[in-house]
């Protein structure tokens, strides 16, 4: 791969998954971090691109780079950060706050639950289908299927002790 090639493949990547990154960050690590981690992720791309092969797909090949980024750099910081606003203009006020608790509840839930349960649920937040996540994580489809069941029990769980019905 030439410097050229490895370039324009960057910026492909960078711009078509900049947004599911960065909230996989987010949701990671939940803090101020996210954006040194989207940081050191998209280094790693860059450094490892020329080793990119074309065996998996683009989107498998840079979430297996961020899952494992995110893995070490939390091992490195442990975050304790405030949890983000969200603001949705459509919503009175009193449903501002409501939706406000109801995403902190969600988010606090989701920082419970251990490491590969976090990256399951981060990355079914993003949309990706099983098949994904099994070429992600490398646990099988079957497993993902079994993993996402327990996941959203203990999710269902932790909300009711906050005060909140089903996820």
């Amino acid at each position: 791969m030439n410097s050229e090639e490895r370039e324009r493949l960057f910026l492909e990547l960078f711009e078509q998954y900049r947004e599911r990154i960065l909230r996989l960050c987010r949701g990671y690590l939940n803090s101020p971090d996210a954006d040194d981690l989207f940081q050191e992720i998209m280094t790693r791309v860059w450094d490892n691109l020329p080793g990119f092969r074309g065996e998996a797909r683009p989107s498998t090949w840079l979430y297996r780079i961020a899952v494992n980024s995110a893995m070490l750099y939390r091992r490195k910081k442990v975050p304790s950060a405030p949890l983000e606003e969200i603001a949705d203009a459509g919503l009175s006020p009193p449903e501002e706050i409501e939706k406000r608790e109801r995403v902190a509840a969600l988010r606090q839930a989701i920082a419970t639950l251990r490491e590969q349960d976090r990256l399951i649920a981060s990355l079914l937040l993003e949309g990706l289908s099983y098949k994904e996540i099994a070429e992600i994580t490398g646990i099988t489809v079957n497993y993902v299927g079994v993993k996402v069941t327990r996941i959203k029990q203990a999710l269902e769980t932790s909300l009711r002790e906050f005060g909140y019905g089903k996820v």
